[in-house]
């Protein structure tokens, strides 16, 4: 369900520090707690942060629960494959060094930084493929909860997490979590 990937040549701590340079958390905060890393090509602007970000399938912002038993689809869907550029903002940065990394070992799409406020949880869900995580902001009391097991993914690691399965995260802490989380052909 969740595997750690050995041997993989990524220095968390200049990855945090970068984070840290670029103010990534004023971006979280601004943008519903998701910023890309990676856009589609020849997407200009502040769309690079934001398109790929939320159900690329269901539109939220028009679900209303007493309206709707099931949240609308949207408009346009995109296809998650097509996000596999990186963001002009991380552009020469320590973060294209490990999205070109990642790209090259995983073949890895549509990045990007999730923020989980702390005491709250996501809910139970599967996604179309797998997911790899990197630990930027995180604490004992963060967790994912994948098929029914409690897994935790320590600061310092890169992980591989089958979110096909039932899934959610959990922030029980005092502080807010983030991981680098990209999408990953389910044969990774």
């Amino acid at each position: 369900m969740i595997n750690q990937i050995k041997n993989i040549n990524i220095d968390y701590k200049k990855l945090v520090t970068v984070f840290n340079e670029l103010n990534v958390i004023e971006l979280l905060e601004k943008n519903t707690r998701q910023i890309a890393v990676q856009c589609r090509k020849d997407l200009v602007g502040d769309l690079q942060l934001v398109e790929s970000c939320q159900s690329l399938l269901y539109d939220w912002d028009k679900f209303d629960s007493k309206i709707h038993s099931e949240p609308p689809i949207r408009d346009k869907i995109l296809d998650e494959k097509i996000f596999t550029e990186t963001c002009d903002i991380f552009k020469d940065t320590y973060i294209e060094y490990v999205i070109s990394l990642l790209k090259q070992q995983y073949n890895v799409y549509r990045g990007r930084f999730m923020m989980l406020k702390y005491k709250t949880c996501l809910s139970m869900h599967n996604d179309l493929t797998h997911r790899l995580h990197i630990p930027i902001i995180t604490s004992p009391d963060c967790f994912m909860v994948v098929n029914d097991l409690v897994c935790r993914l320590p600061f310092g690691g890169t992980y591989i997490v089958d979110t096909t399965l039932p899934h959610t995260a959990i922030n029980a802490g005092k502080k807010d979590r983030v991981h680098l989380v990209f999408c990953l052909d389910n044969n990774n």
